[in-house]
């Protein structure tokens, strides 16, 4: 049994019900819209962040109906924020098949992104609590504002931990945070405990985002189900990268942001860009970051009671570090 799967045992009968409330949201009378919620449905992913709500739930008390609906809606927002990211990147393939917008096209896809955002933001006003709804709603604004951030960096040549960490904590550690207050809320109204949970969603977010990056110069994309290498071939520069190209010599360092500045890379050139931040020590560095951020995650469940389900969560982080796709 995976890491994940015992994980989850902490809230095997809650993560049931979940997904027969999940699929339940997704249920529709047009044709069109059922035939691509169905295809969606097929590759669910591994439904990290409603698991995090649930065990944030879990943690401070007994998972009720504000708890699956908040965590049907988080999960339900990304899901439309990986249709949109997909436009975006005009990536082919997600999850190991391809993409909405490589089937249906981009209209459909944008206006399938759309309908479920604003299904997610219909499920949350369920919880009848208005700090969960707001919470939701923010996530849409700090999503968006991450991409436009790292669009905007991809064009200009500065590269810095700082801003990284700025982009990744709105684009990947918001909906992690958000699950984790989102679950948190439901059951408990004492704001220390929610808020350790809050910041623990956000550094696991962080070394999920890390480790991710780390796959865009190692794996394939038969291992990880989707495509390798976009990140350069867009001129976004991540953790292993940045690491690189901070402790090169300053000719090093400008010859590889030419090249990664270049349009319409070819697969040489973008071999060339992955080796110089592997042998260059980015991998090892990224490693470390995830490691340093793993040590503050468990610090912030101190005060947190003992239970099965802090020790999954505790599980989930060092999972998300060692976790091979």
């Amino acid at each position: 049994m995976s890491t994940l799967d015992t994980a989850k045992k902490a809230i095997e009968k809650e993560f049931e019900i979940f997904n027969k409330k999940f699929d339940g949201y997704f249920a529709s009378d047009n044709e069109l819209l059922s035939a691509v919620n169905n295809y969606i449905l097929q590759k669910k992913g591994k439904q990290i962040r409603p698991i995090m709500a649930l065990l944030a739930a879990k943690s401070l008390g007994d998972v009720n109906d504000a708890s699956y609906d908040g965590a049907t809606a988080v999960e339900m927002l990304h899901t439309a924020s990986l249709i949109h990211d997909d436009i975006v990147d005009e990536a082919d393939s997600r999850r190991g098949q391809k993409s909405v917008n490589s089937v249906w096209q981009n209209k459909v896809s944008v206006l399938v992104g759309d309908y479920l955002l604003s299904q997610a933001l219909n499920v949350a006003s369920q919880t009848n609590s208005l700090e969960i709804i707001k919470s939701i709603c923010s996530v849409g604004k700090e999503l968006t504002d991450g991409e436009l951030i790292q669009l905007y960096n991809s064009k200009n040549r500065t590269f810095n931990e700082e801003v990284y960490y700025k982009v990744i904590k709105k684009k990947t550690a918001v909906l992690f945070s958000t699950a984790c207050f989102i679950g948190a809320k439901s059951v408990s109204n004492n704001q220390q405990l929610i808020d350790s949970l809050v910041n623990f969603g956000t550094i696991f977010g962080i070394c999920f985002q890390i480790r991710d990056d780390i796959f865009d110069y190692l794996s394939t994309e038969k291992e990880i189900g989707k495509p390798v290498g976009n990140d350069i071939r867009e001129g976004k520069a991540t953790l292993p990268l940045i690491f690189a190209l901070s402790n090169a010599s300053e000719a090093k360092r400008e010859e590889m942001i030419d090249l990664l500045k270049k349009d319409n890379k070819n697969d040489k050139e973008v071999e060339q860009l992955i080796n110089f931040a592997v042998d260059n020590g980015g991998i090892e560095y990224a490693a470390k970051k995830m490691k340093d951020f793993e040590q503050d995650g468990i610090k912030a469940l101190d005060i947190i009671p003992d239970s099965d389900a802090k020790k999954a969560l505790l599980m989930l982080l060092n999972y998300t570090i060692i976790r091979n796709y």
